[in-house]
């Protein structure tokens, strides 16, 4: 199915977010752990900051100069404090270096045309050619929405259930898409240029959107699209071909993606001075996330040809790079806006882009409707005590 849709244009502005990708790899055993606060914990030594991670304030040291001034080692793992874009081997790298254009304003970017594609059968993927260079990117959450967004009947369900609770306590609600439903932007700048890439672009935010820029005389040879509900690629060459197996079906296939944590992360502290009970507990996790990180980097090195550890470029921020940094006289990678772009998808049961879906279809209307005709037609009604 392909979709033609026209937008507006828009002005350029950067932002830096952070994101701890690394927690997600946790095994659920320890989050209570590590939740505890730290007792005792020596101040850092010159060069240390206060950021803000999560809810608290924690303070840190830069992982090195240059651009690694901007990679902090905390205890919820690596946070990206500036203008840095992460290389092979999660090396820092200044965006300014490996790109030109950049911008991370895409709330009003509406693409050109949508296409939709399908998650492949089964567990096996095409591996690459001989004489490819492969390309791995991981990334988490960056904050950066495109107006488009996928939902399914579950969303709608607990939606309706928030708008009746605060119906019945005020007497009106508002409906609002949760964040997760939209299409979360991460960049790709490949600078590669003396081979063809086989790109494998792993996420784990619930719906994603890879958008791909390109160096003159770069090549794409296939493009493996792992993790998250669903996914696509914006700016990519519609012949190369686009493989998704989503986070359902690499559980499926018992694989589970797993790295090494930061040497700051509060995991570590527990290990060597925790409680008894919850060091005892910590060295077990640590030997099943030995077993795991070997595990996944035995089915990444067998599926193409490469560890998933030594090569993936992801610890934060809104970009990672794929080839090497471009010397003073060679060509960076060109921003490549989502804006009029052509994307191909994954989608769910319900796929909307804002401001161009028919009265009544979007996602605030539709659960409004459930929820009035739970109501018998009025919603004055739940206000009595409709149960649903």
């Amino acid at each position: 199915m392909i979709i033609y849709l026209i937008g507006a244009t828009i002005g350029i502005t950067f932002a830096v977010v952070k994101y701890n990708l690394l927690d997600a790899f946790l095994p659920t055993e320890l989050f209570e752990a590590l939740d505890q606060p730290e007792a005792g914990a020596d101040p850092l030594q010159s060069g240390e900051l206060s950021v803000e991670v999560g809810a608290k304030r924690v303070v840190a040291a830069p992982v090195q100069d240059g651009p690694g001034q901007y990679l902090l080692d905390v205890p919820e793992g690596l946070s990206v404090e500036g203008p840095i874009a992460a290389m092979a081997g999660n090396r820092p790298v200044y965006i300014t270096d490996v790109i030109s254009g950049y911008t991370t304003e895409v709330a009003a970017d509406v693409p050109a045309e949508l296409t939709t594609i399908r998650p492949i059968s089964g567990c096996r993927l095409t591996q690459p050619l001989e004489g490819t260079e492969v390309g791995h990117v991981t990334a988490g959450t960056t904050g950066l929405a495109l107006p488009i967004l996928t939902y399914n009947d579950m969303d709608l369900a607990a939606a309706v259930q928030v708008f009746v609770n605060l119906y019945r306590k005020a007497g009106e609600a508002e409906v609002r898409p949760p964040a997760e439903l939209a299409y979360d932007v991460y960049d790709v700048a490949v600078t590669e240029t003396r081979a063809p890439v086989y790109l494998v672009l792993e996420s784990v935010v619930r719906n994603r959107i890879w958008n791909i820029h390109l160096a003159p005389g770069a090549r794409i040879e296939r493009v493996i699209l792992l993790g998250g509900t669903q996914s696509g690629v914006a700016n990519l060459d519609p012949v190369v071909p686009v493989e998704v197996l989503p986070a359902q079906a690499l559980a499926a296939c018992g694989i589970q993606p797993a790295y090494e944590l930061n040497r700051g992360h509060r995991f570590f502290d527990v290990l060597a001075n925790g409680p008894a009970l919850d060091k005892a507990a910590a060295e077990v996790d640590f030997a099943a996330m030995q077993d795991a990180i070997a595990a996944y980097n035995t089915w990444f090195r067998d599926s193409f040809g490469v560890l998933a550890d030594e090569t993936r470029a992801g610890f934060g921020g809104t970009i990672s790079v794929v080839g090497p940094q471009p010397g003073e006289a060679e060509p960076k990678a060109v921003h490549a806006p989502v804006q009029a772009s052509r994307i191909r998808l994954t989608q769910d049961a319900y796929f909307e882009i804002r401001g161009q879906v028919a009265k009544r279809e979007d996602f605030v209307a539709r659960v409004k409707a459930i929820a009035t005709a739970f109501a018998f037609g009025d919603l004055a009604n739940l206000r009595q005590g409709v149960q649903f």
